[in-house]
Formats: C-alpha cells, structure tokens, sequence
C-alpha cells in the first residue's frame, strides 16, 4: 500500500511537470503565430516556422508522456480511433491509435494541428473497458501492413477502408464506421489550385 501511494503520488509529480511545460510550450507557440502572422522577412518567417516546428515535437512528446502517465493511473479503459489523411498520406494510410481523454476528438485534432498540412478524417472512434488491448489486437492483425515496422509507436498502416471496416465489424457490431475520406481541406484546395490553374 505505501509503495502505491508512493508511486501514484510519484506520477502526480510528474504530470504536474508534463502540465507545465506543455503551458509554456503553448505560450511559446502562440507568441510564435502571432510574430508570423505579422512578419513579412522571409529569413524571419523561415526561423519562426522553424520553431514551431520543434515545438509541436515537444509537445506531441509530452502528449505521448502524459498518455503514458494516464495509462498507469486510469487502467485501461479509453477510445480507439481510426483516422486517415488524404491529402497528406494518400488513400490507403491509416492511423490506429488509443486515447484516454474525455473527449477523444481533442486528441484527432491534436494531430492534425501543425504537424501535417490537413486535418484527419475520423473512420472509426470505438470505447473499449481495455482500449490498450482492443488497440493492439488491431496493430496485431494489421502488422504485416504496418508502414515502420522499426519504431511501433508510428501507429500507421498501409492497407484499404473495407478491409478495416470488417476487421471493427468483427471486433465491435456495434461499433459505427464511416467509409467516406471527406478531406475537405484538402479537396477545397484542389477545387482552388484548378480554378487558379484556368
């Protein structure tokens, strides 16, 4: 019981840290958008995209931290997403991950921030009592797809939306999947580049 207390209050420490750094990361990170929505040199304007760059690193790799962190305070319950990129990764490019937030949506458009030119698609979004487990029962049957086969924390795989809408349906008949890649900012740009291009 004591070792327990001792690591639970061992892990508020350190997601307190996680907290604060991530603050002052994201100040940094505003401060830089409004320095670049403001600067017209383009050295300047390189150096500040630069940095933030970096900055979205720190934070995804706080992010993966507090997650961390999560999983051995919460146990093991969480959401399962299934998300894609069509203007950044093509067609058959699907990210399988697990998130324990709240609002699991949060963590989709975390990802589709700074880091990618597009926002992700949401195919699936599926909780699960053991959302590590249901995740890597899928990066399971899904590995011979896995796009880094070095480095598994690169959640994303090269195979087609009916085959991972069968393999949820298998898993969870309740679960909704949505077979349709709206990329709307990505098509918007197309229709844009077109009409530029008459």
């Amino acid at each position: 019981m004591k070792q327990e207390a001792a690591e639970r209050k061992l892990l508020a420490e350190k997601q307190k840290k996680l907290n604060n750094e991530e603050r002052k990361f994201k100040v940094e990170m505003d401060r830089n958008k409004e320095l670049l929505s403001r600067e017209t040199d383009a050295d300047k304007i390189t150096q500040l995209q630069d940095r933030l760059k970096e900055l979205e690193l720190q934070m995804m790799n706080i992010e993966e931290k507090k997650e961390e962190i999560a999983s051995l305070t919460l146990g093991k319950a969480g959401y399962v997403y299934i998300i894609s990129n069509l203007g950044s990764f093509g067609d058959n490019m699907f990210k399988i991950g697990m998130t324990r937030r709240m609002v699991p949506q949060d963590r989709v458009d975390e990802l589709g921030s700074a880091s990618v030119p597009f926002k992700f698609d949401v195919h699936a979004m599926i909780f699960s009592d053991d959302a590590i487990g249901l995740e890597q029962k899928l990066h399971k049957e899904l590995n011979d797809s896995r796009v880094n086969k070095v480095n598994f924390r690169k959640e994303f795989f090269k195979t087609d939306i009916d085959s991972l809408k069968n393999m949820v349906e298998d898993i969870d008949p309740t679960a909704e999947f949505v077979t349709t890649m709206l990329a709307e900012e990505y098509r918007q740009t197309l229709a844009i580049n077109e009409s530029i291009a008459v």
